[in-house]
């Protein structure tokens, strides 16, 4: 009898598990990002409304930023330009990016339906793009000096001109992103001839070293001061996505494969981007949330036809930008994740798995009790 009672208890304890180890349904739910005049492009980032910025393909194969709400995108190329790019989107709807015109490509700020051109460190002719916006409004990125070929990190705030952050001790360096508190992370030169993550506040560049390699790269930091980014490890051989806390580079690892890239990062410290699978050359998109990656082609649940090959950015509400293709590899676009249920933590998995051990051993055990049943 203590046994049956014992048999009920784990079965019972089995049923409260039984529906997340049961449920087939996706963690996200999948919009198509429609197209502008192709279906091919890029994604760059989205805000915590879901509007997702990046830039589409035309027919003549030249890049036509866009804006896309609920997966319908807005042109906002300008009259005139032969070329733009919509890199990063605040929650105001304000987007830095870039217009190439008559041969020259500068760092703007689409917004209200109007583009303002941020300038140039290297005067006419010099050319300039914009990365990452943050709320308010200051917008990182890289521009020309006056030789034309030398390009440094700046960062713009509102109403000012563009602040050349410098260099590790080399002759260039880029800005990627930036955070509320207006600290820009990027990439730049050092005198050892190679190039590493930097973060950039109160006057100061910061080297943030590396994971043992050689080589680098800040791609993004969150509001409390968490950077993702890329790292070659020692020897060179490999680049491993990493996690930066302000004393420690984290390394991220891969989803099997030899080579990874942390490309995104929410103020929750989940973090995106592409990480090799070890399965010939396949390369495919991650989230990496407490301290575990998965691949997010297992997340989307079966009937979607595509393979994302990379995630962009994740807002504070986990849904991701991102970039997938078909079988063929030839049809590829946007796509938006949004999360239908939180993504499980380490432990969540062990304790699916002890659901099931239970399930085991209460039909074990009920099959045991009846042929002792049948016994007396």
């Amino acid at each position: 009898m203590r046994h049956y009672q014992h048999v009920l208890r784990m079965a019972a304890l089995a049923a409260l598990l039984a529906p997340a180890l049961g449920s087939a349904a996706p963690l996200y739910r999948v919009t198509p990002i429609a197209g502008i005049g192709g279906a091919s492009g890029d994604v760059h980032d989205l805000n915590n409304l879901g509007q997702v910025v990046g830039y589409a393909l035309g027919a003549n194969n030249l890049a036509s930023a866009y804006v896309a709400t609920n997966g319908l995108s807005t042109s906002l190329q300008p009259l005139g330009a032969s070329a733009s790019d919509a890199a990063s989107i605040n929650d105001a709807g304000q987007i830095a990016g870039s217009v190439t015109s008559v041969g020259v490509t500068r760092a703007v700020v689409f917004a209200n339906g109007g583009v303002t051109s941020l300038g140039t460190l290297g005067g006419p002719g010099a050319d300039s793009v914009g990365a990452a916006i943050n709320a308010g409004g200051q917008v990182a990125g890289s521009a020309k000096l006056a030789d034309h070929d030398t390009e440094h990190a700046f960062r713009y705030t509102p109403g000012g001109a563009l602040l050349d952050l410098g260099t590790l001790g080399g002759a260039n360096s880029m800005g990627l992103g930036i955070n509320g508190a207006g600290t820009v992370v990027g990439r730049a030169d050092t005198s050892a001839g190679s190039y590493h993550a930097f973060a950039y506040s109160a006057g100061a560049m910061r080297d943030l070293g590396t994971l043992g390699g050689t080589f680098s790269a800040a791609n993004a930091i969150n509001d409390q001061g968490l950077v993702a980014g890329f790292s070659y490890t020692a020897g060179d051989a490999y680049a491993h996505g990493f996690l930066y806390d302000g004393a420690r580079m984290t390394d991220l690892h891969t989803l099997g494969g030899a080579n990874s890239y942390a490309l995104g990062i929410n103020n929750l410290g989940q973090a995106v981007g592409s990480s090799e699978t070890g399965v010939g050359d396949a390369v495919h998109a991650f989230l990496y949330a407490n301290g575990a990656m998965s691949d997010l082609n297992t997340l989307v649940g079966p009937g979607f036809d595509y393979v994302l090959r990379y995630a962009a950015d994740i807002n504070d509400h986990g849904q991701i930008a991102a970039f997938g293709c078909d079988g063929s590899g030839t049809a590829c676009q946007a796509f938006l994740l949004s999360p239908t249920a939180p993504v499980p933590e380490p432990d969540s998995w062990a304790m699916l798995g002890a659901g099931a051990m239970l399930v085991a051993l209460a039909g074990r055990g009920a099959r045991l009790t009846r042929r002792a049943a049948g016994r007396g």
